[in-house]
């Protein structure tokens, strides 16, 4: 296999640069927390202060200082491992990541043994550790158990898929112990997996002629993007910062969606089940998470992907992974990351509703929809909208006019 030389020695440059920014000074990660830079002394006394919410002058801290066009403090954007930003080959894209995943795997190696630049700053200075999150494993679990105590709350399952999602559980425990946030962006990253899943499988079938459903790929593709915005926000609060977290959730993810297309090949309710299954640990595990740290969470904004996204100006795609509700009911808070947990868990507990409809879907075929779709039965809806489509090109028209007069 022939390899040009032009990426070798591209290859080599990158991986020399980046042992080159750890032993001198290249600019770091840009983090815009009150606790890193300019409030070190706040940073230690947050981070280490876990039996205690904010004090007075933490906040003071947070609130008077200035973060540059306004955007949020203690969170994370652009960092030097971030995806790529254009759409290239599968080599480039890929020779690119290998150097970006290189490069801090690199970092991070020499960091652990005391070899860092001159603006390292230390893991528990800055998100995730610095915010002092926590989260009770027997708590989460207790919280499973109550709510399948209760009637219509469990999601009833095989034995085999009951037993692989109770190590998948155990893993987690395990794996992140004392880290919510990366534990959160690892189970989002997953999380996405299935409903790629599903619409490439539904792809499949349309493309042999066996099966068309134009409207359930379109639910799947509203589930994908809520999920993506949850997994952008754990992004934003650093959850993804370690080489090891990335590593092992980018693998898993593609293991995964392939496990979820052979099992949507074979029983498509089985794969919507074990969906439901994990959606309803997500509802758990954010709802201990968001009342456990209830006082912390109320102390920090929201990450400005979580404001875009709950308060945009084009909600479409949020209304229409919810098939329980009819579209612009839902409109929830998003003042605080306290507002941003308790979103996402009310988000997973959609989920659950919109895959518990799939499963009855493929067992009597009682078709899933877009709740746009099914509030507008008698066209009133359409009709509006036309109508004000109509009303701004005469607008428009009239403005064209005044101008072609003058």
């Amino acid at each position: 296999m022939m390899i040009r030389a032009e990426t070798i020695v591209a290859v080599a440059a990158a991986l020399l640069l980046s042992f080159n920014d750890v032993c001198c000074f290249q600019g770091p990660t840009t983090v815009h927390s009150p606790f890193v830079h300019r409030h070190r002394t706040a940073t230690t006394q947050f981070a280490s202060g876990l039996e205690s919410p904010p004090t007075a002058s933490d906040k003071e801290a947070k609130e008077t200082t200035p973060t540059p066009a306004g955007k949020p403090c203690a969170y994370i954007e652009n960092p030097s491992y971030a995806d790529g930003t254009k759409p290239e080959s599968a080599f480039g894209l890929g020779t690119k990541n290998f150097v970006r995943q290189g490069s801090s795997m690199i970092k991070e190696g020499l960091a652990q043994v005391g070899i860092t630049s001159k603006s390292y700053i230390p893991p528990s200075e800055k998100p995730p550790n610095c915010l002092g999150f926590t989260l009770d494993d027997e708590a989460v679990r207790n919280a499973e158990r109550q709510r399948e105590s209760k009637a219509g709350g469990k999601v009833e399952t095989n034995a085999v898929a009951r037993t692989l999602y109770d190590i998948g559980c155990w893993a987690l425990d395990e794996l992140f112990p004392g880290r919510p946030i990366a534990r959160f962006w690892f189970l989002e990253t997953i999380a996405r997996m299935p409903y790629f899943s599903y619409v490439s499988m539904l792809h499949l079938y349309e493309s042999f002629g066996w099966w068309r459903d134009p409207e359930l790929r379109k639910v799947h593709n509203a589930e994908e993007y809520n999920e993506l915005h949850h997994l952008l926000i754990m992004e934003a609060l650093g959850g993804n910062a370690l080489w090891r977290d990335r590593f092992l959730g980018y693998h898993v993810a593609i293991g995964y969606y392939w496990a979820i297309c052979a099992l949507f090949f074979f029983s498509p309710k089985a794969a919507y089940e074990f969906m439901a299954l994990l959606e309803a640990h997500a509802v758990d595990t954010y709802g201990t998470f968001f009342r456990e740290n209830a006082d912390r969470l109320k102390a920090l904004p929201a990450p400005a992907v979580a404001m875009s996204y709950y308060k945009g100006a084009d909600l479409y795609l949020f209304d229409d992974f919810q098939v329980s509700k009819k579209p612009n009911t839902r409109r929830p808070p998003c003042d605080s990351l306290y507002d941003v947990f308790k979103n996402i868990s009310e988000d997973e507990a959609e989920h659950v509703k919109t895959m518990r409809a799939c499963m009855d879907y493929s067992l009597v075929g009682k078709i899933v929809v877009s709740p746009h779709l099914n509030s507008d039965a008698d066209g009133s809806i359409t009709e509006a909208k036309r109508q004000a489509w109509l009303d701004w090109s005469e607008e428009v028209n009239r403005a064209s006019a005044a101008e072609e007069d003058f």
